[in-house]
């Protein structure tokens, strides 16, 4: 797996990488490019995808090697050059105050590892709504109360009636819980609570990212020159491997997770995009190749595998029959 590995000379305070598609909205490039401050935005197209013509220079264009959410958001990541890092998708807006918020919360918290944004999802289509004028203030950062499991009653009284003026603590996953044999038959439940799994649409440092990226690389070899590299979901598979690879205890405060208003707006997919099964657990036996120490990541894998077994053979299923009845209205028609 031969990633590009372009050089830039300024290091930026914040970098947003985007895998696109073809034909990604010139109106969610418009709203992408009125993102003010000192921040680099990290195109990553499909291997033949020709670039666009962007006049902004804080644009980066990059070809990966091969087609897949994994491919495009790795070859995006190992080319960040900042502080902070944020991934979205080619149908996520941003508060143009990204970079000024980023920038005060880690002054504010500077033992963070992450920052998570609040979203809000708006139908396919509805550009008005996506377009209109973001509320929040960067300046509620400072003036916003912090909410976690050491709240004191009052506080935690406050925080239930009105979870506008809290930043919400996310503590680490919890990867040393025991190992739940109860997984080989029914769902896990220690992925409950306020930790996070995933990576995306959140801001990391950096300098945890990378060298986690080349961990999973690593695990990723299956002999010699040879890799296995799943098409979907470096969301979850990234997000737990950074917090596996730095993990201190169950517990520790990683970061927070804003207030409203939104600070990033989701547009569902065109309906070309939508109901396509993906198989999560094919990118978490990467993560447990990386790290088998963890009971909770046994717990996910096994969970999952029997999860996506059943889902696999309901699926293998419907396409027989599917397959039967065509076959059988071909049948007669050709009677008829």
């Amino acid at each position: 797996m031969n990633i590009t590995m372009n050089k830039t000379p300024l290091k930026k305070s914040l970098s947003i990488v985007i895998p696109t598609r073809e034909g990604f909205s010139a109106h969610w490039l418009d709203n992408l490019l009125a993102i003010k401050g000192d921040v680099e935005f990290i195109l990553v197209h499909p291997p033949t995808m020709p670039h666009v013509l962007i006049e902004d220079n804080r644009v980066k264009q990059i070809n990966a090697p091969f087609r897949g959410e994994i491919m495009q958001r790795m070859t995006g990541l190992l080319n960040v050059n900042s502080d902070y890092t944020l991934t979205i998708n080619c149908d996520e807006y941003l508060t143009p105050n990204i970079v000024e918020i980023v920038e005060q919360y880690f002054a504010y918290f500077p033992n963070s590892w992450v920052l998570r944004l609040q979203r809000k999802h708006y139908a396919f289509g509805q550009k008005e709504l996506l377009s209109q004028e973001w509320q929040f203030s960067p300046s509620l950062i400072n003036l916003s109360y912090v909410y976690g499991s050491n709240s004191e009653p009052e506080q935690k009284q406050k925080y239930h009636e009105n979870k506008d003026i809290f930043l919400m603590e996310i503590p680490i996953a919890p990867l040393q819980n025991q190992l739940n044999l109860t997984t080989f038959w029914q769902e896990r439940k220690d992925h409950h609570g306020r930790h996070t799994e995933n990576f995306d649409k959140k801001v990391w440092l950096t300098k945890l990212v990378k060298p986690t990226l080349e961990k999973l690389s690593q695990n990723m070899v299956i002999w010699g020159a040879l890799k296995f590299v799943p098409f979907w979901c470096l969301d979850r598979l990234l997000g737990l491997a950074i917090q596996a690879n730095f993990f201190t205890k169950n517990e520790e405060v990683i970061g927070h997770l804003l207030p409203n208003p939104e600070q990033i707006r989701v547009e569902e997919n065109p309906p070309e995009y939508r109901g396509k099964a993906r198989y999560y657990v094919l990118a978490e036996f990467i993560l447990l190749r990386a790290f088998p120490q963890y009971p909770y990541i046994w717990n996910l894998v096994i969970s999952n595998v029997r999860r996506y077994t059943f889902l696999f053979i309901k699926e293998s299923f419907i396409n027989l029959s599917n397959w039967v009845k065509t076959l059988f209205n071909q049948v007669e028609v050709s009677n008829n």
